[in-house]
C-alpha cells in the first residue's frame, strides 16, 4: 500500500499542475475576449469546476494522509467523482488532449492498485462518463444531434480510452509481477531479517559463551596454578620429612634442607641462623653465600634487631625493598628482597631461615606462604633432631657415670676392627675395674662408691684422646678402646692413667678414700687376631693384674718386662 499511496501522491502533484495550467488558461482567454459575453459566461462555468477539482484533490490529500485509501467504498466513490469531473471539464472547459494523461493515469492507478478488473471498469466508466458528457454538451450548446464531427470526435476518445486501457493491462501485469517479486523480496528480505537476527542471537550466546569459556580458562588457569603450588609444596614437604626421617645429624640435616629451599624457590641466597639461648645470640649455621667479605658481613650483622624480633614475636618478615640501614647484614651483598621466617615450636625458638634476592618487590604472599611452611617443617626437623640425640645419648651413654654403654662400645668395637684390618693399622684395648670396690660400698656406702665409679670415668675422659673410645663394661669395670694406637703406645697410655688414678683422692662431704685400679691390655694385631680375640685377652690379663696384687697393668700372654725394657 505504500507503493500505491506513493502513486497516488505523484497523481494528486500532477493534478495541482493541472489545475494550475487550466487556472492560467482562463485567466489568458478572458483577457483576449473581454467583449465576448457569452466566453464570460462559459468561463463562469469553468471557474467553478477548477474550483470543484481544487476541492477533490484537497479530499484526496486528505484521504491519503489519513490512509483512507483502503477503504474500497471511499476510494471508488473518489475516484468515480474524480472521473465526472474531469470529463465533465473535458467537454465544457475545453482543454481537449490536455485531459487524457489524467485518465491514462487513473487507469494505471487502478491496474496498480487491484487487479485488470479494476482497470477495465475505471475504462468503461471513463468512456460512459466522456459519452454522457459529450451528449449533454450538444444538446446544451449547440440545440442538435451529435454531428458527424462530434461523433468522430468521440469515437476517437473511445479508441484512446481503449488503448489506455490496453496499455494499463500490460503495465499492471508488468506492475503485478513487480509487485509479486517485491512481495517476494519482502518475505525474502523478512527471512533475511530474521536469519540476521539469529545469527545476532546466536553471535550473543556464542559471545557469552566465550566470556563463559574465558572466565572457566581464568578459573582453570588460577586452579592449576594453585595446582603447580601445592605440588610444589608437597614436593618441599616431602623433601624436608624424607630428610627428617631419614637424617639425624643436625648439620647435614640443616644443608640438605637450605639445599632444598634453594632449589624449590629460585632464590640467590639461602641461610638457617641458629638461636643459642642461653647466650641470646642468633649464628650462622648453613648458608649458600661463598663470598668472603659476604660471608663477614653477614656473620658480623646477624644479631640485628629486625631478625631478632621476628624471632621474639614468631611472625614472618617479608621486606620487597631492603633498607641496608635496618637490616646491617644486607650491606654491600646486592640484596634487594628478602623473607624471614622464625623455626620455632610451642617449647623452644630454634632459629631464622633467611631467603634472599637481589631483585626488588621478587617475594609475594605465596613464596613468604611456603617458606613458613618449609619453617614449620624445619622447626619439627630441629625438634626431632634434638630428641634423636637426647634418645640416642640415653641409648649409648651409662647413666650414671656419662660415658659410653657395653651396647654401644660392641658396636664401636665391631667397626673399628674392620676398619683397623682393611686399612690395615693397630687397634689396643684395655679392661680395668676398681680395686676392692665392694669394700667402699660395704664402708661408706654405695652413694659414695657410685661417687668413685663418677669422677674415675671424669677423670679418663679428661685424660684420652677425642678418638679414644671408654666405656663401662659392667659394675666397677671398664673398657677403653685405643685406634690406631700400638702396644707399646697403649701401654704406656694406661700405665700413666694407672698412676694417675692411684694419686687420686676421692672426697665426699664426711668421707676421704684413694683408689686404685687393675688393667689388662691386649693388641691387634700383635696379640690377638680377631674381634672377639682382643676382647677374651685383654679380659683374661685383667685377671692376672689381679692376681698379681692389683694396681697393675698386664699384657695379654706377654712379658711386661720386655715391653717396657723395649720402650725405653
Amino acid at each position: 500500500m505504500k507503493r500505491i499511496k506513493k502513486y497516488e501522491q505523484i497523481y494528486i502533484n500532477l493534478s495541482w499542475i493541472f489545475i494550475t495550467m487550466a487556472l492560467c488558461i482562463e485567466i489568458i482567454c478572458d483577457f483576449f475576449y473581454i467583449n465576448n459575453l457569452q466566453f464570460h459566461q462559459k468561463s463562469v462555468y469553468r471557474l467553478v469546476f477548477i474550483f470543484a477539482l481544487v476541492l477533490l484533490n484537497l479530499l484526496k490529500q486528505l484521504a491519503i494522509n489519513r490512509d483512507l485509501f483502503t477503504n474500497n467504498v471511499l476510494y471508488w466513490g473518489l475516484r468515480a467523482l474524480e472521473i465526472i469531473t474531469i470529463t465533465f471539464s473535458l467537454r465544457f472547459l475545453e482543454l481537449g488532449q490536455l485531459i487524457y494523461p489524467f485518465m491514462f493515469v487513473i487507469i494505471l492507478l487502478a491496474a496498480c492498485r487491484r487487479s485488470k478488473k479494476d482497470a477495465f471498469f475505471i475504462a468503461v466508466f471513463i468512456t460512459v462518463s466522456d459519452l454522457i458528457f459529450s451528449l449533454l454538451y450538444c444538446f446544451i450548446y449547440q440545440k442538435s444531434q451529435l454531428s458527424i464531427v462530434e461523433q468522430g470526435r468521440l469515437l476517437i476518445n473511445v479508441i484512446v480510452y481503449f488503448l489506455m486501457f490496453i496499455f494499463s493491462i500490460i503495465y499492471g501485469s508488468i506492475s503485478a509481477d513487480e509487485i509479486e517479486k517485491e512481495k517476494k523480496n519482502k518475505e525474502l528480505y523478512s527471512e533475511l531479517e530474521n536469519k540476521i537476527r539469529q545469527l545476532e542471537t546466536e553471535q550473543q550466546e556464542a559471545k557469552l559463551q566465550n566470556e563463559k569459556l574465558k572466565e572457566t580458562n581464568y578459573k582453570v588457569e588460577e586452579a592449576n596454578k594453585k595446582l603447580r603450588e601445592s605440588i610444589a609444596e608437597y614436593y618441599t614437604v616431602q623433601q624436608i620429612t624424607q630428610a627428617i626421617s631419614s637424617i639425624f645429624d643436625v648439620k647435614e640435616l640443616l644443608k640438605h634442607v637450605n639445599d632444598i629451599i634453594i632449589g624449590v624457590m629460585g632464590v640467590n641466597n639461602s641461610t638457617i641462623v641458629l638461636y643459642d639461648e642461653k647466650k641470646d645470640r642468633l649464628r650462622v649455621h648453613t648458608t649458600n653465600v661463598s663470598n668472603r667479605d659476604e660471608l663477614i658481613a653477614l656473620f658480623d650483622n646477624i644479631n640485628c634487631d629486625a631478625l631478632k624480633d621476628v624471632l621474639k614475636s614468631k611472625k614472618p618478615l617479608l621486606e620487597n625493598f631492603v633498607d641496608s640501614k635496618e637490616y646491617p647484614f644486607t650491606e654491600d651483598r646486592n640484596v634487594s628482597s628478602l623473607i624471614c621466617v622464625p623455626l620455632v615450636t610451642k617449647t623452644k625458638n630454634f632459629g631464622l631461615v633467611l631467603v634472599e634476592h637481589k631483585y626488588f618487590n621478587a617475594f609475594d604472599e605465596d613464596n613468604l606462604r611456603l617458606l613458613n611452611i618449609i619453617g614449620q617443617q624445619v622447626s619439627i626437623a630441629l625438634e626431632n633432631a634434638e630428641l634423636y640425640e637426647k634418645m640416642h645419648e640415653m641409648a649409648t651413654v651409662d647413666n650414671l657415670t656419662g660415658v659410653y654403654n657395653r651396647l654401644y662400645f660392641q658396636e664401636r668395637l665391631q667397626k673399628e676392627f674392620e676398619n683397623a684390618q682393611k686399612e690395615g693399622y693397630s687397634l689396643s684395648l684395655a679392661i680395668f675395674d676398681i680395686d676392692h670396690f665392694k669394700r667402699f660400698n660395704d664402708t661408706f656406702g654405695h652413694l659414695f662408691g657410685d661417687k668413685v665409679l663418677k669422677d674415675i670415668s671424669n677423670m679418663l675422659k679428661n685424660s684420652l684422646r677425642s678418638g679414644d673410645i671408654i666405656a663401662r663394661y659392667g659394675g666397677e669395670e671398664f673398657v677403653v678402646l685405643f685406634p690406631r694406637t700400638g702396644l707399646k703406645e697403649a701401654y704406656d697410655k694406661v700405665e700413666s692413667l694407672r698412676e694417675k688414678i692411684a694419686k687420686t683422692v676421692i672426697r665426699d662431704e664426711l668421707v676421704t678414700a684413694s683408689v686404685t685400679v687393675s688393667f689388662g691390655l691386649s693388641s691387634y694385631p700383635e696379640i690377638s687376631s680377631t674381634q672377639s680375640e682382643l676382647l677374651k685377652m685383654a679380659d683374661n690379663a685383667l685377671y692376672d693384674a689381679k692376681a698379681s696384687g692389683r694396681n697393675c697393668v698386664k699384657i695379654a700372654n706377654t712379658d711386661i718386662s720386655s715391653v717396657v725394657d723395649s720402650n725405653v
